[in-house]
This record gives C-alpha cells, structure tokens and sequence, in this order.
C-alpha cells in the first residue's frame, strides 16, 4: 500500500472548470491509491467530492439516478459524463446541462 503521506488529500470540486484537470487527477491518483475498484465505490468517492451549486445539482441528480436503476453506471460512461459536465474544454455543454437539470 502507498503511504498515506504521498497520497494528496482531495480537494472539493466547486465547479471551476480552470482547476477541474488538476482536481481529476487528484480523484485518479486517490483512487488508485486507495485500491477502489468497485465501479459504484469510485462513483461514489467522486461524488463525494463535489461541492456547490451547479455541483451540487448534478450530485443529486445522479443520486436520484443511481437509487432508480439496479445496476450501477458504467465507469468509462460516468468519465465521460463528469468530463462533459465541469471540463475547461466543453463550456459549450453548459447551455445545454443547464437546460436538462432545469
């Protein structure tokens, strides 16, 4: 197992799509520092760490999701889907994540 000392501790993911790269990397590193595997468990730990307004929303929404089906997300799926949603490269998805949460 990898010392704790050399595994950052995670940070909040607010939505700022300038740190999001960083953030991810962070989750990427915790995860497989942690030995998380399970899709639901690295799903879950992700979903942890978002926090704030548009954030928050889109942690509800998929709790509401993840309680409405039997079998969990697909992991390649929820990357993509997470990606889409808070990365510096895909402003133009906000319009239309706005108008499907509202």
């Amino acid at each position: 197992m990898i010392p704790k000392s050399m595994v950052p501790d995670l940070e909040w993911f607010n939505r700022d799509r300038t740190k999001f790269e960083d953030w991810w990397k962070e989750i990427q590193l915790f995860l497989k520092s942690n030995r998380v595997v399970a899709i639901n468990n690295k799903i879950i730990t992700v979903l942890a760490q978002l926090r704030g307004d548009i954030a928050g929303i889109y942690v509800q929404k998929k709790i509401n999701e993840l309680e409405d089906i039997e079998d969990i997300q697909d992991w390649k799926e929820f990357v993509k889907e997470i990606k889409i949603a808070f990365s510096d490269k895909s402003r133009t998805a906000d319009i239309k994540w706005k108008i499907e949460i509202f």
